[in-house]
């Protein structure tokens, strides 16, 4: 597990915690307290359109927060120009709100979505690439979107560490400066497997990444846990070629297989 070795030494805090679509269907009432127009009602939309298809669960998306998206875009003949809805491509992140780096009708879209829901936004050209367009985006162009919530990263917890307890194990619990031996499995939030094997390394010293460091902690021998972490206590901002993009959220399965 050489690919772990001193990445990321911060502190951790420990807590429990675009596929092929129909263009965008008439709007001829207020949808979700959004009042405007969509295609078939109007050469121009007037505002922003927001549809839920599919409501998540959990608390809503608010300003600050990051999200980790599937989406498709279509023009208004339903010529699609933009999508990551394909097997390979890896989930988009932005943040909600005004700090986020992505369009206006994204930004303001996404707020009040729940993890595993999905949305479809019709985005007036004033909150999509304005005058000029962009790449395949004409000018002026109002931009319809399918867009699938699967994760968010609450402002504040960028550095938070969420555990699920899959396995109890027995005896003595891990604690900082304990040097274990683990049988792990890493993957993306999409699935892809990213590491895995067996791996010795003395707790709290910065040889694993600090996700890990900090979700061992309490274990006992036989026990497994599942992790999910944020990129500032996995690969960060860079990630970690070729396999894990940047600003990853990563996923790890650890079973504590004893102390050495």
């Amino acid at each position: 597990m050489k690919s772990l070795y001193g990445i990321l030494l911060a502190a951790v805090v420990l807590a429990g915690c675009n596929n092929s679509a129909p263009a965008p269907e008439t709007t001829k009432e207020p949808e979700n307290g959004k009042v405007g127009k969509t295609a078939e009602t109007s050469d121009i939309l007037d505002e922003l359109v927001i549809k839920d298809v599919k409501v998540g669960k959990g608390e809503p998306v608010k300003a600050g927060d990051t999200c980790f998206v599937r989406y498709r875009g279509l023009l208004v003949d339903g010529t699609e120009f933009d999508s990551n809805m394909v097997e390979g491509r890896e989930l988009f992140s932005f943040q909600a709100g005004p700090g986020g780096q992505v369009i206006e009708g994204w930004k303001t879209g996404v707020i009040g979505m729940k993890e595993g829901g999905e949305r479809k936004l019709s985005i007036p050209w004033k909150m999509a690439y304005g005058e000029g367009g962009s790449g395949k985006i004409p000018p002026k162009a109002d931009l319809y979107f399918t867009i699938k919530l699967e994760s968010v990263l609450r402002a504040g917890e960028e550095a938070t560490v969420s555990r699920k307890i899959l396995k109890q194990g027995t005896g003595v619990a891990v604690k900082k400066g304990d040097k274990i031996e683990v049988d792990f499995i890493g993957s993306l939030l999409d699935g892809n497997q990213i590491d895995s094997g067996k791996y010795v390394f003395t707790v709290g010293e910065g040889e694993v990444i600090p996700g890990i460091d900090a979700g061992v902690i309490g274990m006992k021998k036989g026990g497994k846990v599942k992790l999910q972490i944020p990129p500032a206590a996995a690969f960060g901002q860079f990630g970690r070629e070729p396999t894990v993009p940047a600003g990853a959220f990563v996923i790890y399965e650890v079973e504590l297989l004893g102390f050495k």
